[in-house]
């Protein structure tokens, strides 16, 4: 099953401890494309913490992290190595850690908004994105700054000129066709990604006019009519992905705009992975490779990441559980990448 990289929906769940406290203090987003389980986004606002799941960034605070999360499961033991990555001033802009395990709220929360979040998408067609309020008490005082929820139907593009021409139209990440790919992996699709529209929420008279709208709209339905959408016009990408595929197996290449506040980017791995820091072309890379063998078909075996603070953009290459790929054919991809940019 495809599944979305990254998918807007909630932008803020007030009091939910899905992520190590330390997190409070910074910003997150997770990179997991369409074919990953779950993104978690948290945010400092005025109001106390704020946190995200299952969905592509918003960026509504100044200061922020990024999560990677490499599959759906978090274990209570301390994995076998953390890494840090300092700029040159010093400061950690990138590292990994482990997640605490998620509370039954939290579970019973994202599981709610990802099915209404579904019914939404069963509604629009691929490149259409649009404004979502659901009529659901549990929904909405779990996440009472953010009242209207987002959504895109992934518009996939099947040649790697047309993938270009969409880059181009939208402003979104340069990708670039690399050179050097595993013998017999060929371009398969790729898409991009709508930016954050409404990054201050509440703050922003035009998200307060959608909100208002759609919460009027949902006063006056019928009895039992739940969700309210407003499809919306959308220019501008903030993220690419391209996928090589040979035969099941396939190997992603992204790119995502980092916001330029962002102070740290946190990858989550699981206490089975292994993580070591690498250094290609002069660029210092993680390296996680999985340690478990019996992982949903949309996991991870070997993911090498890097954050690149001067253009502001945050790059990932992975394959799927089953590949026979190896961590030097990934590095060859990313040389190509890192030379290309």
């Amino acid at each position: 099953m495809r599944e979305l990289q990254s998918t807007f929906q909630d932008e803020s769940l007030k009091k939910m401890d899905l992520l190590p406290e330390k997190a409070l203090a910074i910003q997150a987003f997770d990179v997991t494309d369409k074919v990953m389980d779950q993104v978690y986004q948290m945010e400092q606002r005025k109001e106390g913490l704020t946190a995200k799941m299952r969905l592509r960034p918003g960026i509504a605070a100044p200061t922020m992290i990024l999560f990677l999360v490499l599959g759906a499961s978090f274990t209570g033991y301390a994995a076998s190595q953390y890494l840090e990555f300092r700029n040159s001033n010093g400061d950690v802009v990138l590292n990994t850690a482990k997640a605490d395990e998620p509370t039954d709220f939290s579970k019973q929360y994202t599981e709610l908004l990802g099915m209404y979040s579904q019914q939404v998408k069963d509604r629009l067609q691929p490149g259409e994105f649009a404004a979502y309020y659901v009529k659901d008490d549990f929904i909405n005082n779990a996440d009472k700054q953010n009242p209207v929820k987002f959504e895109y139907k992934w518009a996939e593009f099947s040649s790697f000129s047309s993938l270009q021409d969409e880059i181009k139209r939208t402003q979104a990440p340069l990708l670039n066709n690399p050179s050097h790919l595993p013998d017999g992996y060929l371009f398969d699709y790729g898409y991009v990604y709508p930016a954050v529209m409404y990054p201050n929420l509440l703050e922003d008279v035009e998200y307060r006019t959608l909100a208002d709208e759609l919460i009027q709209e949902s006063e006056s339905a019928p009895a039992g009519e739940k969700l309210f959408m407003k499809k919306l016009n959308w220019e501008k990408a903030d993220f690419t992905l391209a996928r090589y595929a040979k035969g099941d197996d396939y190997v992603n290449i992204s790119v995502r705009t980092v916001n330029p506040d962002s102070k740290l980017t946190t990858v989550i791995q699981k206490d089975q992975d292994s993580a070591e820091k690498l250094t290609i072309k002069g660029t210092e890379v993680f390296y996680i490779k999985s340690g478990e063998t019996n992982q949903s078909s949309n996991a991870r075996k070997n993911w090498i990441g890097w954050r690149d603070d001067n253009n502001h953009l945050l790059y990932e290459i992975y394959d799927n559980q089953d590949s026979q790929l190896t961590k030097q054919d990934l590095m060859k991809i990313a040389e190509d990448v890192l030379v290309s940019h």
